[in-house]
């Protein structure tokens, strides 16, 4: 399949390309275990760079090296790095961590709807993921308690989105006012980082078992359910002028994902970004948009 990227998408995937050096630069240093996930890893394996018409990367990385990167991750961004999370930004989204450049503008169709903090940061991302371990699948009650624990963290947390869109003056993502009371009861004792604590900590599962999975973002999904074996070993593949970790067993990963993997298809996820500009800082678009410029195109 023959794609023409723009100009300006390709100017996006550069810069993404130079928050993935920075984050190599992190994990090597800090000898943490990562790998290319999603559609950064068909990339990665079928295009040996970005899928042509993608503007998202996506990282994983299992869940105790992905606590210390919380940890370590504020201090080694430095200008124009950003290192952003819940521990960072009360707005920021529980599922992930975000690099950004903060010297550009990169904004999400959610970030855009729910996101009116001033403070809040907008440069183009690269997004890292935790995996975290399953209980093993003979564990039907179990996985129905966590999945239920989750699911009423995730109603407060949406719910306070939905709270600070009002606050600042605008009207919240309707998806979510049903849950504005859900945060309401919970923050009489908790505050929304202790929340979003408290829904990470639901995810893990410290028992024994076979299977990995994205409890944070799908809860049991089969599709985001992998077995461990999957991703015991990491090879390094070429991606644009350097190289990725890919889980050996990339073809089963990619297989559980997106069936066949190997026959491109531009599907509707590609242009995960509403706005995004290699060369204005958000600050500065933002300015713009406001104005009135509110047909800037993604790529």
């Amino acid at each position: 399949m023959e794609y023409q990227v723009s100009e300006r998408l390709r100017k996006v995937q550069l810069v993404e390309l130079d928050l993935i050096k920075k984050f190599k630069a992190i994990c090597e240093k800090h000898h943490l275990k990562y790998y290319a996930f999603g559609g950064t890893c068909l990339g990665t394996v079928r295009h040996q760079g970005f899928i042509p018409w993608d503007d998202d990367v996506d990282i994983a990385m299992e869940w105790p090296d992905y606590q210390k990167f919380l940890q370590i991750g504020p201090s080694e961004c430095e200008y124009p790095y950003y290192f952003q999370s819940y521990l960072t930004e009360e707005c920021a989204d529980i599922l992930h961590v975000r690099m950004r450049r903060t010297d550009t503008t990169g904004i999400s169709e959610w970030e855009y709807q729910n996101i009116k903090d001033p403070n809040h940061n907008m440069g183009i991302w690269i997004d890292i993921m935790p995996l975290f371990n399953v209980p093993p699948a003979d564990m039907k009650e179990l996985r129905e308690a966590q999945k239920e624990k989750i699911f009423k963290l995730w109603q407060a947390i949406k719910g306070y989105y939905a709270v600070t869109c009002m606050q600042y003056g605008y009207p919240p993502f309707p998806k979510y006012i049903p849950f504005i009371s859900d945060y309401e009861e919970m923050s009489r004792q908790y505050t929304i980082t202790q929340m979003k604590n408290m829904y990470l900590s639901a995810c893990v599962w410290e028992g024994e078992s076979d299977e990995i999975g994205e409890t944070a973002f799908k809860t049991y999904v089969e599709k985001f359910i992998y077995k461990r074996e999957w991703f015991e070993k990491v090879i390094f593949l070429p991606f644009e002028d350097t190289t990725l970790a890919c889980p050996e067993q990339y073809d089963k990963i990619l297989t559980r994902q997106y069936g066949d993997w190997r026959t491109p298809v531009m599907n509707s996820a590609f242009h995960v970004m509403k706005y995004a500009d290699a060369d204005t800082p958000y600050p500065e678009f933002l300015k713009r948009l406001k104005e009135g410029e509110r047909q800037i195109p993604s790529a």
